[in-house]
């Protein structure tokens, strides 16, 4: 899904004011050069771009023209447990940035609130961490979009709830409305997600990750459930992984 990450890029370089000097063509003969000297199976790219070198100040007009970085190292299998027993999870007390401050929909390296409230997650001993509005409403977790399922329908939140777009979310809504299934963007709060019969984790890397407990509460049976074990059955299917 290279071009919906490129989308991705360009449409938050836009929202930064930040003009990009290479041309998409440039940047994926870049990422293919360095994926051919790695030569690896299995590879976890990221791109930096920055907006160049300057003069010191806040002034997004010091800086020339952009850096462009690439890092791609092999990346391991993930551990089988994740799908077979679920991961546990926290709700931070660090909240999203609202939309109005900085949104998250932007794809920035601007993860302070992300790292604290991983941070906090990791103190506990748990996975990850789940993040709340200020109208205390779910958003997402740190690196990952969430989502549950309630009554057969799953649910995640919409996009103005602040939270950024993952491509694995949007590939997921698809092939859920595809396979007919039952399938919502909407607003829960805490007391909704723990209610919940399901809840699992998407992202790029990770793909689908069932949550089996969050606050030392178990969700559902405290097992993986059968919806989240059929959309990662569908989602490998679709995607050919």
């Amino acid at each position: 899904m290279l071009e919906e990450h490129l989308d991705r890029l360009w449409y938050s370089a836009g929202k930064m004011d930040m003009p990009i000097d290479f041309t998409r063509e440039e940047i994926i003969t870049e990422i293919t050069r360095v994926l051919t000297q790695l030569d690896k199976e299995n590879v976890y790219i990221r791109l930096i771009l920055t907006r160049g070198e300057g003069e010191i100040g806040l002034d997004p007009n010091l800086a020339t023209k952009n850096n462009l970085v690439i890092i791609a190292i092999e990346k391991e299998e993930n551990p089988t447990w994740w799908y077979e027993s679920g991961v546990s999870m926290i709700v931070a007390h660090i909240h999203r940035n609202p939309i109005d401050a900085l949104d998250p929909n932007i794809k920035s390296g601007n993860y302070l609130n992300n790292v604290m409230a991983m941070s906090e997650a990791k103190k506990l001993g748990a996975f990850d961490a789940i993040m709340l509005n200020v109208d205390e409403q779910v958003t997402e977790a740190t690196t990952s979009n969430i989502w549950i399922v309630k009554d057969g329908c799953i649910i995640t939140p919409p996009i103005k709830a602040g939270l950024l777009g993952g491509i694995t979310r949007r590939s997921l809504i698809k092939i859920a409305k595809k396979n007919e299934l039952l399938i919502r963007e909407e607003n829960f709060n805490v007391d909704e997600l723990k209610s919940a019969d399901e809840c699992f984790l998407t992202s790029t890397t990770k793909l689908i990750v069932p949550i089996t407990t969050i606050d030392n509460s178990p969700i559902g049976d405290g097992k993986p459930g059968p919806m989240t074990s059929l959309l990662l059955k569908l989602y490998k299917e679709t995607n050919k992984i």
